[in-house]
């Protein structure tokens, strides 16, 4: 059975739920500038602690004005930035809907041309397919 723990940050609630795997922060609220890579913030620093190489963020339950191409983009670049001070890497899986989530995922494209191991959904199970993968031996 996962930990879990309710915080607030800022005008964004967030369960945080540890699984034996990975780690999830479930977010509910307002949509404001600045908002994905406090959300990455939170989630990265939850999973070094944890002891987690990879993180769920479901932002399904955040509302209003979807973020501009220049938020996303510039959000994009900085939580490539930041996952990348993380060692060993976090894989990061981020579960939405449109239009929070840019249908041809312009901020997952630009996250990953710099670097990050990054990828955004629309439906549980494809994320945590992708998130949980397991590298075969060779």
């Amino acid at each position: 059975m996962p930990a879990t723990a309710h915080q607030n940050l800022h005008d964004v609630g967030f369960e945080l739920k540890e699984h034996a795997e990975y780690i999830e922060l479930v977010c509910n609220g307002s949509y404001s500038p600045g908002l994905q890579l406090r959300i990455a913030e939170v989630a990265l620093a939850a999973a070094a602690a944890a002891a987690r190489g990879a993180v769920l963020i479901d932002i399904r339950k955040i509302s209003g004005s979807a973020p501009s191409m220049s938020e996303r983009y510039d959000q994009a670049v900085r939580i490539a930035d930041l996952q990348a001070r993380f060692t060993p890497r976090v894989r990061i899986a981020v579960l939405g809907k449109e239009p929070m989530v840019h249908p041809q995922r312009f901020g997952e494209i630009v996250a990953t041309n710099r670097g990050a191991l990054l990828r955004v959904f629309t439906e549980r199970k494809p994320a945590l397919d992708w998130l949980l993968i397991r590298r075969k031996k060779r």
